[in-house]
C-alpha cells in the first residue's frame, strides 16, 4: 500500500446496521487519486441510475484525499459525494476543518453509507472500531449542540460532521458542518444525509498517515512555506492578507467592480452605491481570534465576539466569508455587518448552504418587489431590499420549514414552482443549484478563464470554484488530493509540480505533471459520465440571461458587456474530445483514459 492512504474504505448500510471495509489495490488510487475522484468512480459502479436521490439507495459518501493529515501546508481537505437531490446529478462538497484528517487518523480514507435507518442514529469511528449508536438526544438539535454533545462524550481530540435541523427536515439546500462552522455546502448533501436519518459521523484516532519519505515531505512543506510567506498576489502580501481577512476582505471591494452579483443578478454597484459594511475591516470589528483548519500555517478563518448591536449572535460565531457577505449583503441590498453575521450563524446552526440560502430570500424580495407574494404570504414580514430584519426573519422561517419559509426551504427552483404566477423568470440558478457569488462577465482575477462556461458545464453547476475545460483538470487534482484551493494560490503555474513533488514525497509514486493530470482529467469525465447516465446534458442546463448580461447593463462597472457563453463551451468541448451536442466523451478518449466499462456504457 503507498504511503498517503490507510487503505481502507468503509461501507455502511443503515437499514440492514451491515458495517464491512474493504482494501483497494493500489490502481484505484493511483487512478483515482482520492476525494471525490474516488468518489466519483465508486458512486457510478456500485450505484445504478436513475435511484432517488433521497433514497435508500443512494450513498452518501465521505471522501479524503492522500494529501489529506499529511505535512502538505494545507492537506486539510474532505469531501462529501452522492447524487444531488438539487439537481438530479452528481453532486459534492468540500469542506475545511479537522474532520478529513482525523477521519484519517480513525484509520479510514473514505466512508460510505446506504440504506435508511429506522430510527436516528450517528456513526462513531474510534480507532478503527465502528458502531452505529442512537442519536434520539441528539436529533432536532442544531448542529453546534450535536457536535458539542459528542465531544463532551468521546472527548475534545473527536471531530464531528452532522447535520442541524434543515437538514433532517429535508431542506433541499442543507449542507454538512463541522467544527462549529466549517461547512460541506453545496449540491444539498445535508438532505441527503437527513433522508438517512443520520446525525452525524464522529471520529477520533491516533494512526498515523504512513509516508514514504518523511524528511523529503518536511522538506518540501518548508520549502513552499516559504513561497506562501514572500508571495505577493495583485501587488499585496499574500499570507499577510489571508490571515488577516481570509476571504472575507472581499466583500466591498467586489461589490463595487462588478464581481459581486447584485440584487438577485438584476442590478450593479450603482444600485448598491456604498457597501461599507461589507468586507474588510468591518468584517473583523468584532473579531475574538483568528483561527486555522488542521496544522494550516495561513489561519485565515476568523471567530467572533459576542453580538454588540441589534443582532445578538453568540460568541464563537465564525466571521461571514466572502460567498456568505455576497448572498446575505450585495444579492439582498443589506449593508449591515452585524446582520449578515446574524445569518452566517443561523445557516451554521440549522445548516444550511448560505449560498443558497441568500439567493433564495433575494428571489423572494425580486417576487415581492413584483406584487407575487405580499404581506399576507409571507405573515406580515416586508421582503423588500435592503430590509434586514425581515431577511433575518425569514431565513429562521425557512430553516424551520415554517409559515412562508417553507416554500423557500428547497431552493429557488422548487419555490418558484411553488409560487407560480411567473416567478421563475427571477429564479436565479443553473440546473436546480443557485449560483456562486461571482459574475462571470467579471474577468478582473482571471483574465481569460471560461467563467460563465464553467457554471452550466461542470457536473455540479453553479460551483464558483470550478472550472470547464482542460484547466479543469487541475481543479479535479486539487480537490482529490485534499488540499484546500485558496492555499494554492500562490504557486502558481507551478502548483502541479508541487503537488506531483509532493505526492512523491507522500505515496512514494514517481509521477510527472503530466501524469497528475491525466489523473485529473479522468476524475472530470468520472463526474461528467454519472450525468449522462442520469439522463442529464449539461449543455442543455438553461443559464439565466441576466447572469450572462443578455441584454446587457447600461450602467455600473459591467456595463454593456455580454458573456460569449456558446463560444467558451463550444470550443473548450472541442479541447475535451466530448460532442458538441451530446456532450458524450468520445470512445477513444474514454478507453485513453482507462474507463473501458463506461465507454461499453456510452457506446454499445
Amino acid at each position: 500500500m503507498p504511503g498517503g492512504y490507510m487503505g481502507k474504505i468503509l461501507f455502511v448500510n443503515l437499514t440492514t446496521g451491515e458495517i464491512k471495509e474493504e482494501t483497494p489495490d493500489d490502481k484505484f488510487y493511483r487512478d483515482f487519486i482520492g476525494g471525490h475522484g474516488l468518489g466519483a468512480r465508486i458512486l457510478y459502479s456500485r450505484q445504478k441510475a436513475n435511484v432517488d436521490a433521497l433514497g435508500p439507495e443512494n450513498m452518501l459518501g465521505f471522501v479524503t484525499g492522500p494529501l489529506t493529515g499529511t505535512p502538505h501546508p494545507v492537506g486539510t481537505r474532505y469531501q462529501v459525494v452522492c447524487k444531488s437531490p438539487l439537481t438530479g446529478g452528481w453532486g459534492d462538497a468540500n469542506s475545511g476543518g479537522f474532520f478529513g484528517p482525523y477521519m484519517k487518523f480513525a484509520g479510514y480514507d473514505d466512508v460510505f453509507v446506504s440504506g435508511i435507518s429506522p430510527k436516528p442514529v450517528y456513526l462513531l469511528i474510534d480507532n478503527g472500531k465502528v458502531q452505529l449508536k442512537d442519536a434520539g438526544k441528539l436529533w432536532g438539535k442544531d448542529s453546534y449542540y450535536a457536535e458539542d454533545t459528542l465531544k463532551a462524550e468521546f472527548g475534545d481530540a473527536t471531530e464531528v460532521s452532522s447535520i442541524g435541523q434543515s437538514g433532517e427536515r429535508l431542506s433541499l439546500i442543507a449542507c454538512i458542518m463541522n467544527r462549529r462552522g466549517c461547512a460541506a455546502g453545496r449540491s444539498g448533501v445535508g438532505a441527503v444525509m437527513g433522508s438517512k436519518r443520520l446525525k452525524a459521523v464522529a471520529v477520533r484516532g491516533n494512526k498515523e498517515v504512513p509516508l514514504a519519505n518523511k524528511e523529503a515531505a518536511s522538506e518540501l512543506r518548508a520549502d513552499m512555506m516559504a513561497i506562501m510567506r514572500t508571495a505577493v498576489v495583485r501587488g499585496e502580501p499574500w499570507l499577510e492578507n489571508w490571515h488577516k481577512y481570509g476571504t472575507s476582505r472581499g466583500g466591498y471591494v467586489s461589490a463595487m467592480s462588478g464581481d459581486s452579483p447584485i440584487k438577485n443578478w438584476s442590478g450593479s454597484a450603482v444600485d448598491f452605491p456604498n457597501p461599507t459594511q461589507l468586507g474588510g475591516d468591518a468584517a473583523i470589528a468584532n473579531l475574538e481570534r483568528r483561527d486555522s483548519c488542521w496544522h494550516c500555517p495561513i489561519a485565515c478563518e476568523g471567530i467572533l465576539k459576542e453580538g454588540t448591536g441589534e443582532y445578538k449572535y453568540p460568541a464563537g460565531n465564525r466571521r461571514p466569508e466572502y460567498e456568505t457577505q455576497a448572498a446575505f449583503g450585495s444579492m439582498c441590498l443589506v449593508n449591515n455587518t452585524e446582520a449578515v453575521a446574524m445569518a452566517n450563524d443561523i445557516c451554521n446552526r440549522y445548516g444550511l448552504d448560505t449560498i443558497s440560502a441568500g439567493t433564495v430570500l433575494s428571489f423572494a424580495m425580486e417576487c415581492y418587489e413584483n406584487k407575487l407574494i405580499t404581506r399576507e404570504d409571507t405573515g406580515g414580514l416586508e421582503l423588500t431590499w435592503g430590509n434586514h430584519r425581515s431577511m433575518i426573519a425569514m431565513l429562521e422561517l425557512m430553516a424551520k420549514r415554517e409559515g412562508f419559509g417553507d416554500v423557500l426551504a428547497d431552493g429557488v427552483k422548487v419555490a418558484a414552482e411553488r409560487i407560480g404566477r411567473g416567478a421563475d423568470q427571477y429564479a436565479i440558478h443553473i440546473g436546480g443549484q443557485e449560483l456562486g457569488m461571482h459574475d462571470p462577465r467579471f474577468t478582473g482575477f482571471a483574465p481569460g478563464r471560461p467563467a460563465a462556461a464553467r457554471f452550466q458545464m461542470d457536473a455540479t453547476p453553479g460551483r464558483h470554484t470550478a472550472s470547464f475545460g482542460p484547466t479543469a483538470f487541475q481543479t479535479a487534482v486539487v480537490n482529490a488530493t485534499g488540499i484546500c484551493t485558496f492555499g494554492s494560490q500562490p504557486f502558481g503555474d507551478n502548483l502541479v509540480k508541487y503537488i506531483a513533488d509532493f505526492m512523491k514525497a507522500v505515496t512514494g509514486w514517481d509521477r510527472s505533471p503530466a501524469e497528475i493530470l491525466k489523473c485529473g482529467e479522468r476524475i472530470y469525465n468520472m463526474r461528467h459520465v454519472f450525468n449522462l447516465r442520469e439522463g442529464i446534458n449539461e449543455m442543455k442546463w438553461k443559464v439565466p440571461d441576466r447572469v450572462i448580461g443578455k441584454p446587457p447593463m447600461t450602467q455600473g462597472p459591467l456595463a454593456g458587456l455580454t458573456a460569449d457563453l456558446e463560444a467558451q463551451v463550444y470550443w473548450n468541448l472541442g479541447a475535451l474530445d466530448w460532442d458538441r451536442v451530446t456532450t458524450k466523451p468520445s470512445k477513444a478518449k474514454l478507453l485513453e483514459l482507462g474507463l473501458d466499462d463506461v465507454a461499453k456504457d456510452l457506446w454499445p
